[in-house]
This record gives structure tokens, sequence and C-alpha cells, in this order.
């Protein structure tokens, strides 16, 4: 009996750019698919060990050997947790929380190890975009489509001298699901409670019978509601990618994506007293008539060609897009002196609650343009193993679009009226332009050594060149060059065991001036000792690393009060925080039918220097966090899983006015796979927030009304189709 002849990848890719829904047909060439009989699906489901992964040393370093904390979030745990933002993903992983967002839930703002990814002191006290790595390239502002991520990665601590100006922390880098050589076609369709709804349709495979070209297509839509009082969420997206594979040691790949985000953003409930306002869980304050967006599209480049053995060059070249329109209304229980009528005053002691069109930019433009370059090589020098990578790194961002203040009515924060607040007004609000830019050259070179006996020493150098400035039209820029170094030691002293020691400096903002003085600001710097262990248990499945760390950010912005500033405000930099702590990742499959991943996080930070916070707790950082979350496989088709995500009380803002409180989020799920003719199926229900507790996920650092609630419990049903 003949074989029937399978889809070609060409035909599959072909259907999904045309956003077939219809079953996929053959080739011309080939016979019809006969009708097949049932077949049972077996096999181990997905593995939550972590995959490997080059971020950390940009080269292809094993974890045992990087004197580095590096955690992943592998696809199976997403998909298992159906985590639909970044925020749902990186909440398995130690000393990982996270700020105030501007952008709606698909962008959210970070904290890693006390500090958030991006300073919101760096510009002005109370802007802040969400800032993650795109697949190795820093983006800001940009919504992160869950559907197309094969990873999380969260790499621990300072990584500029690798990246380029980042926050100490450490960094968020969202890996997109690569091009498969041999044919693929998905299909999924998820829908919740309160409107939630995600469609994805993705296929992939090559395109020619000898696989050197190969395509992959995915579209995908996602739009949900909220409990929360006019807040909403729609992102819609593509991706195309072309990738030619002439042989093993070259390939080129082309990626298109692009992503129209529209959101209005929950700005949450206001503090009384010292703990969040006793409110129903529905209250929020931002009725903006119109919808934010973020239309944005990337085009990425990505070269790889092996000389031989040894010696291997890597190229990217990116270039993004993305138009905005930041429309939100804000509450602030400050009177700014701009109302017009009685109605829209305040007298700043929380009720009612004054609201603004909040330096909101009805017609923005955000634009990244990136090129780097890797050479790698290995060799042998008097019995020593060199790694060594030179790297070359140019990085250009701007946004640009004229923002707007305007005072609007009050709001009684016990008994609003809201749902008829007219739009922005241009000839009542304050117009204001920005120059807002920032460009760095740079160099870097690293050189890891493999001593014998299971000794391996990382050294690594970079100098940067940057240009920035945040500032009115016509302000100078601030031009300034920063050398940077890591220096790391790895002791494998079992084939499955090592400990690790790493100190590492970082450059992260501040390149404006003072607005009074005009002088350049100095630039915030980090500083980190990190010690730390890392064992691999039943032959590698099951991955555990424990890291105890101090770190600095120094040169910290604060925004203090000048009469003698345009704004009433100016930006210095002048404090300093340090953060210590100990941390535990483990993750990976215990037996053949149970995996986990948890985390245990112990954070204690305080503000060492600072005009107004020295001695307090940095906000968002809870001193105890944790999670478990496990999967086990009753058979080949069934499977259950849950877990806890906990934290303790916290400070909600910089000055620890306020505290919120503790709280433990029970999850859980259950999935059963199955044959669909000659396809995979699985349908899974999940169930976020089991018990319904109610509890605060974040509040901005410099504010006391912009604390946000989680979601209560939430039903979603998953099913997905695999060919």
């Amino acid at each position: 009996m003949n074989t029937p002849k399978r889809p070609t990848a060409r035909t599959v890719v072909a259907l999904a750019c045309a956003a077939a829904a219809a079953p996929l047909a053959q080739a011309q060439s080939a016979p019809a698919l006969p009708v097949l009989p049932t077949v049972v699906v077996t096999g181990v489901p997905e593995s939550y060990q972590a995959p490997v992964s080059d971020t950390a040393t940009r080269t292809d370093t094993p974890s045992l050997q990087t004197a580095q904390s590096i955690q992943v979030v592998p696809r199976a745990v997403i998909d298992d947790q159906n985590a639909l933002t970044l925020t749902d993903a990186v909440r398995n992983v130690s000393g990982v929380q996270h700020d105030f967002g501007f952008n709606g839930s698909l962008q959210p703002l970070l904290i890693l190890r006390g500090f958030p990814t991006t300073s919101m002191t760096a510009m002005s006290s109370m802007s802040g975009s969400s800032s993650y790595y795109l697949d190795g390239t820093k983006v800001m502002g940009v919504p992160i489509n869950m559907a197309n991520v094969q990873a999380v990665e969260v790499i621990k601590g300072p990584s500029s001298v690798l990246y380029g100006r980042a926050e100490p922390g450490g960094l968020v880098n969202v890996v997109t699901k690569p091009i498969a050589a041999v044919p693929e076609w998905g299909f999924e369709q998820t829908i919740g409670q309160r409107g939630l709804s995600r469609t994805l349709i993705e296929a992939a495979g090559a395109l020619n019978t000898d696989a050197t070209l190969r395509g992959r297509v995915a579209v995908s839509h996602y739009t949900t509601d909220s409990i929360r009082d006019f807040v909403e969420d729609r992102l819609s997206s593509f991706t195309g990618g072309l990738a030619w594979v002439p042989n093993a040691r070259t390939s080129v790949t082309a990626t298109l994506d692009h992503s129209d985000n529209r959101y209005r953003t929950d700005y949450g409930i206001p503090a009384v007293g010292d703990r969040p306002a006793d409110l129903p869980w529905s209250r929020q304050y931002n009725d903006s008539p119109y919808l934010s967006s973020a239309k944005t599209t990337s085009f990425k480049l990505d070269a790889s060609h092996r000389f031989n053995d040894t010696w291997q060059l890597k190229g990217r070249l990116l270039s993004l897009n993305s138009d905005t329109a930041e429309m939100d209304i804000a509450t602030y229980r400050a009177d700014l002196g701009m109302g017009m009528l009685p109605g829209q005053t305040c007298p700043g002691t929380g009720d009612p609650l004054c609201r603004y069109y909040f330096g909101v930019r009805p017609d923005g433009r955000y634009q990244v343009d990136q090129f780097n370059a890797d050479l790698t090589g290995k060799f042998q020098t008097g019995g020593v193993g060199h790694t060594v990578l030179v790297g070359f790194d140019t990085y250009r961002t701007k946004k640009t679009g004229t923002t707007y203040m305007q005072q609007i009515s009050s709001v009684d924060v016990y008994n609003p009226m809201l749902g008829h607040t007219p739009g922005l007004d241009p000839m009542m609000a304050m117009p204001q332009d920005y120059d807002d830019h920032n460009r760095w050259t740079s160099f870097y070179v690293q050189d890891q050594l493999a001593l014998g006996h299971g000794v391996f020493l990382t050294g690594a150098l970079r100098h940067d060149r940057t240009n920035a400035v945040f500032g009115m039209p016509g302000t100078e820029p601030n031009k300034q060059s920063f050398t940077t170094p890591r220096l790391g030691a790895v002791w494998q002293f079992a084939p499955n065991q090592s400990v690790y020691a790493q100190y590492q400096d970082a450059v992260a903002a501040n390149n404006g001036r003072d607005t009074v003085t005009g002088a350049a600001l100095a630039a915030e710097r980090g500083r980190q000792v990190e010690v730390g262990h890392k064992i691999e248990l039943f032959d590698g499945k099951l991955n555990s690393t424990v890291a105890l760390f101090q770190l600095t950010k120094r040169n910290r912005g604060a925004s203090v009060l000048d009469p003698r500033s345009p704004t009433g405000t100016n930006v210095v930099t002048m404090g300093e925080a340090v953060a210590r702590g100990l941390e535990w990742d483990i993750s990976g499959q215990v037996t053949s039918k149970l995996s986990l991943i948890g985390s245990y996080a112990y954070t204690d930070t305080e503000v060492t220097r600072d005009p107004t916070y020295q001695g307090m707790k940095l906000a968002n950082v809870a001193r105890h966090a944790a999670s478990l979350w496990a999967r086990y496989a009753i058979d080949s088709q069934w499977a259950v899983g849950g877990g806890v995500f906990a934290q303790s009380a916290r400070p909600g803002d910089s000055g620890n006015t306020f505290r919120m409180p503790g709280y433990a989020r029970v999850d859980a799920m259950v999935a059963y796979r199955f044959a669909l003719g000659a396809s995979k199926a699985s349908l899974q229900f999940n169930l976020d927030n089991v018990f319904n507790r109610k509890y605060y996920t974040s509040s901005h650092q410099f504010v006391q009304d912009w604390i946000k609630l989680g979601n209560p419990r939430t039903a979603k049903l998953t099913l997905r189709v695999d060919y």
C-alpha cells in the first residue's frame, strides 16, 4: 500500500498567508488524502526543561559554565498556564515583579532584583514606557504577542557589557518562534470570561525539495475586556519569515512583523491612609473616550556563517517603527492649577481626585534601528581553551509627537460619575514638544577561558560612545563615553554541579540635562557582586540555581521641586539604592509524568542616598516572593496542573506612605489530548485565581493614586490542533 503524500510546506505557507480557515489542500500533483483510521496519541508531554540559551554570553556556553543566574520559561509552561501576557510568564522566575505600566496589559513595566527595567526618573518622575528585549534587541513600548513566543529568558543582574545601556536588575528577552524545516500547521482558539478570546493560525516548513528555503507565517487576534470599568485590550498580529539555509554552515533569515494594539490603560485605585482604598473590584476612573494605540512594524534580518569548526560570524539588522496614540485619562490627588471650572479642582487629600489628559500624545512615532555583528572563535594556548567574542553594536531610538496636558472634571472616589468625559481640546490644553533620542555605538570583547579541572574564567569589556537627550527642542545632546567590565569564575566540581562568582558594572540612563543650569547629568550606573550554585539532576532534566547578590545603583535620577524650572520640577542624579537578596529557581522534569517550575526570592532594598527618599525601601519590591507550578500526566491523554503565586506585603510608593498587602493566588488546569483525523489536538481548561482572592499587583512608585488590582477568578478554554 502506498503511503499518502503529505501536504508540502509551500502549500501550507501559501494557504496561511491567505488566512485560510478551510482544511489544507495537497499540492496539485498529489493524490487526495484517504480517510485515515483513528490514532491514539501517545508520548510524554512537552518538557519543562529549559531550552539552551546563549543570551547571557552570546556564545554557546552551557549553563553550568556560565557565571550568572539565567532562567528560561519554555513554551510548555506558557501553554500549560495559558500565559497570555508577558507578566503571566515571568511570574515563574524569582526576583521578577512589576511596576505600574502606562501602555495596557500587553506592555508591562517589569522589576528585576528591585529595579524597574526602565528608569522613570531619567526623564521625569511620571513617565516610563515598558522596556524589554525582543530576540536580543532592546525595545520600549512595544506590545508582546505571546502567541508568537517560543520562550522567555530572564538574565539576572547587569548585562550592559554585551547589550548596551540597560537597568542593572537584568533583562527580559522574548524569544520568538523559529522557522521549522519540517511541515507544521497549527490552529489555536482560546475563549474565556469577560470577552476573552485569542485566535492563532500558524504554518511553517520547507518551500523546496532540498529544504534550503523555509518559511513561516502566523496570524493572531487577542481581545479582552475586564471586570475593571472601561478597561480593554485588543492586539492583532502578523508574522512572516523566510529563511535561506544553503548548507550546514550558512543561514539567512528575514522576518516581518506587524501588530495593531488598542487599549485603555487601567489607572487603578488610590490609597487611603496606609493601604489601598476599600472599593469595588470594578472601580477604575480612566473613562477616556479614546482607545490608545500602537501600530508597530518591524523588519529583522539575521545572518550566520561558520567559516570552520571554530570560527563563526553572526549579524543582525533590525528596523522598527511604531505609530502611537497615547490618550488615557490619569487621576492624581494633586491639583496642578490648570482647571478652568470649579468641578475640575481637588483639595489634594485624595477625594475627590483631579483628572488629567496627562502628557497624552495623540500622534506619536517611535523608531528603533540596530545593527550588531559578533565574531566568535575557539582556540587553545598552552593548554588553556579560549572562546573569544568580538562584537560591534550600533543602536538608535527616537520618539516624536506633541504632548498635551489638560485638566478635566474631578471625580468622587466613592461615588464617581463617569462615562461622559469630553475629548481632548487642544485649544485648552498645554502643548509641549520634546527632543527625545538615544544613540550609542559600541565595541566589546569577551574571553571565556577553560583552565582545566572544571575551572572556567570569563572577562569582558565594552566601550560605548553615547548621544542622548530628553528635553525642550534645541536642548544640547549629552555626549558621553563609558568603559564597562565584567569578570566571572566558575568551578564545575562535578559533572552536574558548579559554583560561580561574578562582578559586573552597568550603564543605564541618564543622558539628560539639568533643566535650570543646562549641565549634563551623570549617567546612572550599576554594580553587582553575585555568587551562586547550579545543579542538574536526572540526567540534566531538572535544573536548579541558587544565587546570592548585592546590587547597587548609583546616580539615581530624582525629580525635585525647583521653581526656576519651566515645569516647576527638575531632574537631578544624586541618589543611590542597594538591593541584596537570595534567589532560588528550579525547573524541569522530576519523572516522566511530573514537571515543575518554582522559585523563591528574598529581596531587601534600601535607598542609601537621596534628598527625599533616603532610608526608604524600593517601591513594589516584596521581601518574600515565591511560586510553584506543577504538571502531572495521568496518562498519554490526560494531564492536570496547578500552582500558587505569592508575595509578602510591600511598599506602594517611593515615600513608603502606604503598603500593598501580601497575597497568595492559586491557579489550576486540566488538559486532554486526542487525535483529530491525522492531526494532534488538545482541549485545555484553565482556572486562574481559583479562590477569587482580591489582591494588588503593583503601584506607580511616585503616585499614591495608581494601584492596580489583579484579576478575579477567570475561566479559560483552549482548543489546539497541530498537523
